[in-house]
């Protein structure tokens, strides 16, 4: 949706250009690891004896290979916000990584594609707002788990 939104009232520049799309999602994803981290140190040391509880049925379940045996390992909600804030973390570096190379090498990239540029353009636009929008998702969930359901009591 934000893509085709982009795609209709988009003006030249905006995704590549000087105060570009391109240009303000750096400034976002250079910001946000250090958050995450901060969420993952905060969970890591988080004295309360129910966080190292299962989580609620129907609680997550990880396929865990040990000693060559697959064992499947269900979640407790320490583990499972250290895997979220940790998955979040190394998305936002990704991110980072990609848009700030995206800029980079765009122009050379469309000199190398031709005629096939709008499309790779749109097709990587797509990609990247796709992502950026479970970044945004998942960081809700996190922000959700460790606000409410963190220290909502079990029944």
């Amino acid at each position: 949706m934000t893509s085709l939104l982009l795609w209709v009232l988009g003006r030249p520049g905006m995704i590549a250009g000087t105060s570009g799309l391109l240009d303000r999602l750096i400034i976002v994803f250079s910001v946000l690891p250090g958050f995450y981290i901060a969420a993952l140190a905060a969970i890591a040391t988080f004295n309360r004896p129910d966080i190292d509880t299962v989580m609620p049925s129907p609680s997550p379940t990880l396929n865990v290979d040990i000693g060559g045996h697959e064992n499947k390992i269900e979640l407790t909600r320490r583990r499972f916000l250290a895997y979220l804030f940790a998955f979040l973390c190394w998305e936002s570096f990704a991110l980072l990584i990609l848009c700030v190379f995206a800029g980079l090498t765009a122009q050379g990239l469309f000199s190398v594609l031709g005629s096939l540029a709008s499309y790779g353009k749109w097709v990587f636009i797509f990609g990247l707002l796709c992502l950026f929008w479970q970044l945004v998702f998942a960081t809700g969930l996190g922000l959700y788990y460790l606000g409410d359901r963190l220290n909502r009591p079990e029944y």
